[in-house]
């Protein structure tokens, strides 16, 4: 299983590599490093350099090798400071329409074909990077994750689930209940956001096919109910019928004390995993980190 060490190696690697996908908006790599600063072993303290390799404030002299040497400084020293610097210089050439910088409109491929008959599945980028990559906690990492993708419905998760039980038979362990995993609620009126968000948390503690069911369940009743941050983007707005579900729905505070905390349904991170690539790893990463 990759260690921690290995992991902050990767999440330092792929942000570097993230700078480089015109995709990947300025506020969001800025985001990613607020989110990266509070995790413990990611952020150096940052080095001054001197002479060529010192940082210049001045754009003018700013050209692409200028970026292609500060982001080497940035992989031996990677410092909020240097990397504000390397988001500021890639946003000067942005502007500038400097060639490989330029934003360019991104695709909205489905990864998930469907038809009446059977579901044909295609996963997405990111999952099947980390099962091709066949490291354990970043492949339950990424599959997790998925919950977050709000174009997929219940069917299309069942489908990712079955795929990657074929491709990593051991994805999953026994179904167990402890302090930081408790049993699941069978009933409905108690499947709040708050309910939600803490058997994501537990699922964390006792990776479990039936957890992970669970989740799809209580998923799909929270999008039916119109709650905000679980609506299919597919739908462009909200029906009365679906507006009333909603508000029939219990929002009653289920918040317990929990382990810890990776808001892991932070917009950000989900910005990250719909643009896949590097960027999505990125994500995938902090949360294995935050474990």
């Amino acid at each position: 299983m990759t260690t921690n060490a290995s992991m902050i190696t990767k999440v330092r690697e792929q942000f570097l590599a993230a700078l480089n996908d015109t995709q990947v908006s300025t506020e969001l790599l800025k985001q990613m490093i607020r989110v990266a600063e509070k995790t413990p072993g990611v952020m150096d303290a940052h080095e001054v350099y001197v002479g060529y390799n010192a940082i210049d404030a001045d754009p003018v002299s700013w050209h692409p090798d200028y970026f292609s040497r500060q982001s080497f400084l940035a992989s031996r020293n990677f410092s909020k400071e240097r990397l504000e610097h390397l988001i500021s210089v890639r946003d000067v050439f942005r502007q500038r329409n400097e060639k490989g910088f330029t934003p360019t409109t991104a695709s909205t491929t489905r990864k998930v074909q469907m038809n009446t008959a059977s579901v044909d599945y295609h996963p997405s980028i990111n999952l099947k990077k980390f099962v091709d990559e066949g490291d354990l906690l970043t492949t339950r990492t990424a599959l997790r994750l998925e919950l977050n993708d709000r174009r997929l419905d219940g069917i299309e998760l069942h489908a990712a689930l079955a795929w990657i039980k074929g491709c990593v038979p051991d994805i999953f362990e026994a179904y167990s209940e402890g302090a930081f995993a408790r049993e699941l609620a069978s009933d409905q009126n108690k499947w709040t956001e708050d309910y939600y968000d803490l058997q994501v948390t537990y699922l964390k503690t006792n990776f479990s096919e039936k957890r992970f069911l669970h989740l799809i369940e209580v998923r799909e009743l929270l999008r039916t109910s119109a709650v905000e941050g679980f609506t299919s983007t597919k739908t462009k707005a909200s029906t009365p019928h679906s507006a009333s579900l909603a508000a029939q729905a219990p929002r009653t505070n289920s918040r317990q004390p929990t382990p810890d905390n990776t808001s892991e349904r932070n917009p950000a991170f989900k910005a990250a995993l719909l643009i896949g690539g590097a960027i999505a790893a990125v994500v995938v990463f902090l949360v294995a980190l935050a474990r």
